[in-house]
């Protein structure tokens, strides 16, 4: 048996709660709000006395129904408890709970989740309300305020609400949008001193609900009222118009036409429907937890009609986005999900592999484009350039094959599609490690341009960067964080930089990069003079370019063209404060056609040639089977050697009425070797077939018999 007073202090770290709450979610409230939140064999009641009540609450009575028993209780401070013999806990108090106050008494029982009945009566012991609440079991567990918590305080001077539409009408819908809360707390909402709900502010201080007007006559002014639990309040007064004055137009069903599944960032996708004429739709985003991202209101036109252009930010976190269309009394909800807004986006299939073997990448690029393909070594050395061709689809799929002897580290493939790039790495040797990678957008920035430099690491990193000008001097220094895909578009305001020459470096601990580029430089070179540093080179070896022109600080266009004529290698570059140029950074393809190449240097009327050779091993396309005649069945090895270094080869098979029975694609070595089998079909009939092999640049072809 429990003493006459006796109090006991409630863990209340939860093992399992839940939380019932009986009429708030109706039009309008009764007098007094239970809440009743469970915890092994521990419960805390909560008795919330509307705002809009007249009485204020004395004294409350509690008993459990069945055959469960109390335990203990305790009370908050200015209340005292007494429990009768009947099993009734008896609570007074020295303070009054008015009307938008509250009280919580906690208690323990014999069994868990008990039925509670309870009383609240005033100070002439009139029954202000009487009613039963119940606690549901839950599993998680969950951390609980103490019962004698002080209130919680949700508004701030600036927290503010207001409605949708602007003038709600008598016995209609509305929404309610408010800003600049206390996140993550509780806000009750009254309708002429009548609770309609509770609501929980998000985590962006942001509220969005909807509510009903009652019936209201007479155009009068009602007060909307939103307060938190210490008291703290924010109200909107507006005088109502009646439904029966309004024109009442034909409802039409919310609707949302078709969306795309997916929209890049920085993109702009129009949402169109319908809805009921000259209503507010309210459009709202919300990440994958829920959470708000953005509200924004329109009108419906007068046919029904509804478009709205929808931004997804540039600094959207890559995922899943939903957008709801809500009319106050419908919601329609759409997800799209948010990819990258690079073209080009390629990968390698795995994330290491050790020197001499080779690498799968594949992706997605613009389609019907060839793309070029540039791969850079630990230590920043060119080691690898071809072009690839990208079909209708988009997707790519091609091999590399990293030379025995090469150094271990971190690995950059670039790729590049007329004025659109992307980069990749990958490791060697080792698991890539983190690394920054610094590029602007262009070589040369008009001068007020703003300077885009795209800055790429790791995700949600801090970096530091400094600015500095081709004489050394340092310009600027700040720091940046990296959004969730590791990705900042750094801008600069180019009005403070003179003409000429900057570079932007940047550093994370260990990791660092840089980047070049120019402010307000122009073409007209003068006299140009272009040259390599040797007359011959073999295919895969680095070039070095050097060049001067008559002005200083000039843009040059420079063209690079193989023996046929065709453009390999375009490189924008400029002359600096002494009017010397050079390229270091062109390796020429292990696939390279050999000859006579040009190298074209071109500012604006001005231009310049030079020459010169590269040379390689030419050999003849061959191919090889192991014997000429076979049975069917049997597994068929199949060999040659003289392709284009690292190029695709491709096998064709034709049997006698020239029908292509199959097709082999393989990698060809850095020797010029390719190796690949075939299993013979046992259905195939006897008879010659004929065996083609095609590099791309060359083919040959040879017969076999099938017994």
């Amino acid at each position: 048996m429990m003493s006459k007073y006796s109090v006991l202090v409630f863990s209340l770290l939860l093992i399992s709660s839940v939380m019932i709450i009986s009429n708030i979610e109706s039009g309008f409230a009764d007098e007094v709000i239970a809440i009743s939140t469970g915890f092994e064999d521990s419960t805390l009641l909560e008795l919330k006395n509307s705002r809009g009540n007249t009485a204020s609450i004395d004294t409350v009575r509690i008993w459990l129904s069945g055959e469960n028993e109390f335990k203990s209780f305790k009370t908050e401070e200015g209340w005292m408890g007494k429990n009768t013999p009947q099993g009734v806990i008896v609570f007074t108090s020295q303070n009054e709970i008015n009307p938008g106050e509250s009280v919580k008494f906690g208690i323990k029982t014999i069994e868990s989740n008990p039925v509670i009945n309870w009383k609240a009566l005033d100070s002439n012991g009139e029954i202000i309300k009487s009613a039963t609440t119940t606690v549901t079991k839950s599993e998680t567990s969950k951390n609980q305020p103490e019962l004698n918590q002080p209130k919680i305080v949700s508004i701030k001077e600036d927290s503010s609400f207001r409605f949708i539409p602007e003038k709600p009408a008598s016995n209609s819908n509305f929404r309610v949008i408010g800003e600049n809360f206390v996140p993550n707390q509780s806000l009750d909402f009254y309708i002429s001193d009548e609770l309609q709900k509770s609501v929980i502010v998000d985590k962006n201080g942001r509220i969005l609900f909807t509510s009903k007007l009652p019936v209201i006559l007479n155009d009068e002014r009602t007060e909307f009222v939103l307060r938190d639990s210490g008291g703290s309040e924010k109200t909107l007064s507006i005088r109502i118009p009646q439904l029966e004055n309004r024109e009442i137009p034909d409802i039409i069903k919310l609707s949302l036409g078709n969306t795309p599944q997916e929209a890049k960032r920085g993109e702009v996708v129009t949402l169109e429907g319908m809805a009921t004429p000259n209503t507010t739709l309210t459009i709202s985003s919300k990440d994958v937890n829920g959470e708000i991202l953005a509200i924004d209101t329109i009108q419906v036109k007068f046919d029904g009609k509804w478009t709205y252009e929808n931004l997804f930010a540039p600094d959207l976190e890559l995922g899943t986005i939903s957008i709801e269309i809500d009319d106050g009394k419908s919601k329609v909800l759409r997800n799209v999900d948010v990819i990258s807004a690079k073209l080009i986006n390629i990968s390698s299939v795995e994330t290491n592999v050790d020197a001499g073997n080779i690498i799968v990448f594949e992706g997605t690029a613009i389609p019907n484009q060839e793309m070029s393909v540039i791969v850079e070594d630990a230590i920043g050395t060119e080691i690898f350039s071809r072009t690839v061709s990208v079909g209708e689809s988009g997707n790519v799929n091609f091999n590399i094959e990293i030379p025995r002897g090469s150094v271990e580290g971190t690995y950059i493939l670039s790729t590049f599609q007329g004025n659109e790039s992307g980069i990749s790495v990958f490791g060697v040797g080792q698991e890539p490690e983190p690394i920054l990678i610094v590029r602007p957008t262009k070589l040369n920035f008009s001068s007020g341009e703003i300077i885009d430099i795209e800055i790429q690491g790791p995700a949600n990193s801090q970096i530091s960067i400094i600015l500095i000008d081709s004489a050394d001097r340092e310009k600027f220094s700040d720091t940046l964080n990296l959004g969730p895909d590791g990705k900042e578009l750094y801008k600069i305001e180019s009005d403070g930089l003179p003409t000429g020459a900057f570079t932007l470096n940047a550093k994370r601990g260990e990791s660092s990069g840089s980047a070049v580029f120019t402010v307000g430089l122009t073409t007209g070179s003068g006299a140009i003079t272009i040259q390599t540093t040797r007359d011959e080179y073999k295919q895969g070896e680095q070039i070095l370019i050097l060049g001067n022109t008559g002005a200083i600080n000039v843009l040059l266009d420079i063209t690079i063209k193989d023996s046929d004529g065709k453009t390999i290698k375009k490189i924008e570059t400029f002359s600096d404060r002494f009017g010397v140029f050079k390229i270091d950074n062109f390796r020429i393809p292990l696939d390279a056609n050999l000859g006579e190449w040009t190298i074209n240097a071109k500012s604006g009327g001005n231009f310049k040639e030079a020459q010169f050779s590269v040379s390689g091993e030419d050999k003849e396309l061959v191919i090889i089977t192991e014997k000429s005649r076979y049975d069917t069945n049997e597994l068929m090895n199949i060999s040659g050697s003289g392709a284009r270094i690292s190029a695709t080869v491709t096998i064709k098979i034709f049997d006698t009425e020239g029908t292509t029975i199959q097709e082999l694609n393989i990698t060809a070595k850095n020797n010029g070797e390719y190796l690949t089998m075939w299993q013979i079909p046992a259905d195939l009939e006897s008879g010659e077939y004929n065996m083609t092999a095609d590099d791309g640049a060359s083919n040959t072809s040879t017969k076999f018999t099938i017994n």
